[in-house]
C-alpha cells in the first residue's frame, strides 16, 4: 500500500472501530463515531476530485447516511443535556428529564440503524477503494486537495462577507471541517511546518465554531421545550438556562470573529 492508501485504511479501520463501540450509547464513542463519518465525508470528496471511482465513493457514502442521520440526532441530546448540567441552575433536572424522555426514542433508532448497517459490503468497497487510490501520484494529489482547499476557503470568505451572520456559520464550520481533514492528509504524506501552522490555525478556529455549535444547537432545543412550558416556573427556569448558555454562545462568537479577522482575512 502507498501512503495514501495507508492513510484511508487508518481512517476507516478507526470508523469500524468506533461503529462497534458506539452500540454502547456512550456519549463520547458516539461523538468519535460522528467525527470519523465526517472525516471519511470529506476525504472521499478528494477521491471524486481525483476521478478515480465515483461509483464507490456514491455507494460509500449512501450506506454512511442513516448512520450519520441517527447519530446526529443522538449526539444533540446528549450535548444538550451535558451543557444544561455544566450551567448548575436550581431545578435543573427537570429539563434533563425532558431531554432524556428524547433520548430513549432516538436511542433505539440509532441502534436500529446500527443494526441494518451492512459492514461486509462496506468492507468490500473499502478494500476496492484502497487498490484505486495505488494509482495516484503525490504530485496529482497535492494538487487536487490544494485546489478543494482553495475552493473551500473562497466559500468561507463569501458567506463570512453576507449579511446573514450566524446563519452561515453551521455552513462555514462544515467547510473548515473539510479542509482540517485534507490538511491532516497532506501532513501524514508530506509534513512540513507550513501544513503543521496552517493545520493549527484551521483547527482552532473549527474548535471555537464546535463551541458556539453546540450552544446554539442547546438554544433551539430550549426554545422549543420553553413553548411547550407547563407554568410559569417552568419557563422561567428554561429562560435562566437560555441566558447562561447564549452568554457562552456569544463568548464564542466573539472569539470566532477574532480568529477569522487575525488569521484569514488580514492576508
Amino acid at each position: 500500500m502507498n501512503k495514501l492508501s495507508t492513510f484511508y485504511k487508518k481512517r476507516f479501520d478507526a470508523f469500524l472501530l468506533h461503529l462497534t463501540e458506539a452500540k454502547s450509547l456512550n456519549e463520547d464513542n458516539v461523538h468519535k463515531l460522528r467525527v470519523d463519518i465526517k472525516y471519511i465525508r470529506s476525504l472521499l470528496l478528494l477521491v471524486e476530485a481525483l476521478h478515480l471511482d465515483t461509483v464507490i465513493v456514491g455507494k460509500l457514502l449512501k450506506q454512511l447516511r442513516p448512520v450519520f442521520k441517527y447519530s446526529g440526532r443522538l449526539r444533540t441530546i446528549q450535548v444538550c443535556k451535558s451543557l444544561v448540567l455544566q450551567h448548575n441552575v436550581k431545578n435543573q433536572e427537570k429539563v434533563i428529564q425532558i431531554l432524556e424522555e428524547n433520548q430513549s426514542k432516538i436511542s433505539n433508532d440509532f441502534v436500529v440503524a446500527l443494526e441494518k448497517f451492512k459492514l461486509d459490503k462496506f468492507k468490500k468497497r473499502m478494500e476496492k477503494l484502497y487498490q484505486v487510490l495505488e494509482r495516484t501520484t503525490s504530485t496529482e494529489l497535492r494538487e487536487k486537495a490544494d485546489k478543494i482547499i482553495l475552493d473551500e476557503l473562497d466559500l468561507i470568505y463569501k458567506l463570512w462577507a453576507s449579511s446573514r451572520g450566524e446563519e452561515n456559520y453551521h455552513d462555514i464550520r462544515k467547510f473548515f471541517k473539510i479542509i482540517k481533514s485534507l490538511l491532516q492528509l497532506l501532513i501524514d504524506i508530506e509534513s512540513s511546518d507550513d501544513l503543521e501552522r496552517e493545520y493549527k490555525v484551521v483547527n482552532e478556529t473549527e474548535s471555537t465554531l464546535g463551541n458556539w455549535h453546540d450552544r446554539d444547537v442547546l438554544d433551539r432545543k430550549l426554545a422549543k421545550i420553553q413553548s411547550l412550558a407547563p407554568n410559569p416556573e417552568f419557563k422561567s427556569l428554561v429562560r435562566e438556562i437560555k441566558n447562561k448558555n447564549r452568554s457562552e454562545k456569544n463568548t464564542h462568537i466573539k472569539e470566532f470573529k477574532q480568529q477569522m479577522l487575525i488569521n484569514f482575512l488580514k492576508r
